[in-house]
């Protein structure tokens, strides 16, 4: 648990450059990749944030909230396990799975 940056999937090739990961990766960010559109949408109206499409665009006031975001494994591979969100509705957790690489 901590900070997590999801995001949404890209036709540009080189929309998140290897060195802006590894920097959040030192910050201890973890970063969810290649997210589809619709999910986004429903992600962020589930955890109260803000779509962004530029970082000069990125303020606290758009940030989500969650209890926990987890990794975990399955035999598909890797998820990423949000809980405690706050506009339950009909959600209780969020799976999500996506490129990390």
């Amino acid at each position: 648990t901590g900070n997590v940056l999801l995001i949404q999937k890209s036709i540009l090739r080189d929309a998140v450059t290897q060195e802006s990961l590894d920097l959040l990766a030192k910050m201890k960010i973890l970063v969810v990749r290649d997210i589809e559109r619709d999910e986004i949408e429903f992600i962020a109206k589930t955890i109260n944030a803000i779509p962004v499409a530029s970082i000069e665009g990125f303020t606290a006031d758009k940030l989500g909230r969650a209890k926990t975001v987890a990794e975990i494994s399955t035999t598909d591979g890797k998820m990423i396990k949000i809980l405690g969100v706050p506009n339950v509705g009909k959600t209780v957790t969020v799976l999500l799975r996506g490129s990390n690489k």
